[in-house]
């Protein structure tokens, strides 16, 4: 049975950008980030959208290939780009010490959370602590058929991400607790929490909607 999403905005795009590749909650403006690119990928876009009326409030456009990529958080593996919450500015990246994929940070413990793809079905998840040394890791098996994994959130060890059609949730032992799906013809794109309530970033039929998941498996602190 797929999780029960409730949709609840379409958000508008301008011409020639036609999908999302991240999203998170911007705590300081109390504002959903939006990121994207542009057909060509050659520019790359926020927006900024109001957490209530889900209505754009803001808009930058970069012209930052190099740094900000596909606007996936983290650029070639080792590069993290971190952008000034309040000015949105563009800041000096950040060398890794080895290559990441979906990212997430636990405020709660102070760590980073990184789900690396191993086959079509198993995932290593790695975290690290607020200096980007690795302190774990957990093999876990999604049991899924690709290897694309999209968005994560974390949260006092414990870790949600999407693959193509499943949410997995892995606790802070990295035990896989639950495989929920979602409804076909949907791809979550990436999630977060305001005031105890994921929203989520989905591409549907070259739209970009906003949806909430009512519960989730574990509490949050958001």
């Amino acid at each position: 049975m797929p999780l029960p999403l409730s949709r609840l905005a379409e958000i508008p795009l301008d011409a020639g950008v036609n999908q999302c590749q991240g999203f998170c909650y911007n705590s300081k403006k109390d504002v959903f980030v939006l990121a994207c690119i542009n057909s060509e990928n050659t520019k790359q876009i926020i927006y900024e959208i109001n957490p209530t009326t889900f209505k754009v409030v803001a808009k930058y456009e970069y012209s930052h290939k190099k740094l900000l990529g596909h606007m996936n958080a983290v650029v070639n593996g080792y590069n993290l780009t971190p952008i000034e919450a309040d000015s949105m500015i563009v800041e000096a990246p950040i060398k890794l010490k080895e290559k990441v994929f979906n990212f997430a940070y636990d405020k709660v413990r102070n760590e980073y959370v990184s789900i690396v793809p191993l086959t079509n079905s198993e995932r290593t998840i790695n975290y690290y602590d607020s200096n980007f040394n690795r302190i774990r890791s957990y093999k876990i098996d999604a049991n899924h058929t690709n290897l694309n994994n999209n968005g994560a959130y974390a949260t006092n060890g414990n870790t949600l991400f999407t693959t193509l059609t499943t949410f997995v949730y892995v606790d802070e032992e990295g035990v896989v607790k639950n495989i929920s799906p979602y409804a076909s013809g949907m791809e979550v794109e990436d999630m977060d929490c305001r005031n105890g309530q994921m929203y989520m970033a989905v591409n549907r039929k070259g739209k970009v909607e906003i949806y909430s998941l009512p519960t989730l498996p574990f509490s949050v602190n958001a």
